[in-house]
Parts: C-alpha cells; sequence; structure tokens
C-alpha cells in the first residue's frame, strides 16, 4: 500500500504540472486574438467612389488592439494634384466600393502645412457609440484625401486587417 502511494503521489504531481503547462496559451497566441495589423494597403484613386483619375499614390497601415479599443493608423502619399487643402478624414461606415459624403468624416485630420506629398499618423477611439470595433475590425471604415481639383476625393484606402 505504501508502495501504491509513493508511484501515485509524483505520478498525480506530475500530471498536474504537465496539465497546467499544456494549457497556457503563449503570449503570441492571444496577442492573436486581441491585436490586428495591415501594412501597406494601397491608396489609389480607383479606391475613390466615384474613380478619380489621379495618378496620385499612397499606403496605409493600421493597427488595432482591442485592450485598448484603440486604431493607429499611419499613411504616406506622392503626387497629389495638390495639397490636400479641401480635407483628410477618417470616413464610415461603407464597405470598400461604397463612399459617405465626403463632408461627413468621423474623424478630420488637419490639414495645415501638408503639402502634394506627405506622411500623417494618428489615432481613433472606438467608443461603441460613434465608431465600434466591429465596424472597425469588418473594413467599414477608409482614409480619404481631397484635393482642389478631387474635391470628392482623390485617393482612398479601406482600413481592413486582411
Amino acid at each position: 500500500m505504501k508502495l501504491i502511494k509513493l508511484t501515485v503521489l509524483p505520478l498525480l504531481l506530475f500530471s498536474f504540472v504537465l496539465f497546467t503547462l499544456v494549457s497556457c496559451e503563449p503570449d503570441a497566441e492571444q496577442k492573436k486574438l486581441t491585436d490586428f495589423q495591415k501594412n501597406d494597403i494601397p491608396m489609389t484613386g480607383a479606391k475613390v467612389v466615384p474613380t478619380s483619375a489621379s495618378p496620385a499614390l499612397g499606403k496605409l497601415n493600421v493597427f488595432y488592439t482591442k485592450e485598448t479599443r484603440t486604431l493607429t493608423y499611419s499613411f504616406s502619399w506622392s503626387g497629389l494634384s495638390g495639397a490636400p487643402s479641401v480635407g483628410i478624414g477618417v470616413y464610415g461606415l461603407a464597405p470598400e466600393g461604397y463612399a459617405v459624403a465626403p463632408t461627413t468624416p468621423v474623424q478630420v485630420i488637419p490639414t495645415t502645412g501638408l503639402t502634394a506629398s506627405g506622411t500623417y499618423s494618428g489615432t481613433l477611439l472606438a467608443d461603441g457609440i460613434k465608431v465600434t470595433e466591429p465596424d472597425i475590425l469588418n473594413g467599414m471604415y477608409y482614409i480619404m484625401l481631397r484635393t482642389a481639383a478631387y474635391p470628392a476625393g482623390e485617393i482612398r484606402a479601406q482600413v481592413r486587417f486582411q
């Protein structure tokens, strides 16, 4: 009987330790469920609705974390017909191929001092009222640059993570 107790106790202890180690998810696996990122999303006139004939190009990088409910974005552009003085903004709710009125962005991005080429970085909080997490993760927002030559939009990129 004593031999069985001495054999079972270490076996149970070993099983408990093994179960504990196996059941713990590494941080990298947990981050896959809470952090979303996509880089080098093209910004073009073909994405604007209706499309613009502008040869300007840009790239959008986006990162969203569920922990803080914050969308962090950065984008660069070059070759615009002029400074984006008419406006830059985060727009929605509209999937790719659709648009909302260009005068009603969810977030206005300041254009003071910007030129036909440049970069910008910013954040957008998913407050659950005006901007919601499911809408961000499902690609319902986009960033668009508007110039005097293209007041309805010169280039655009959809915020998406796929």
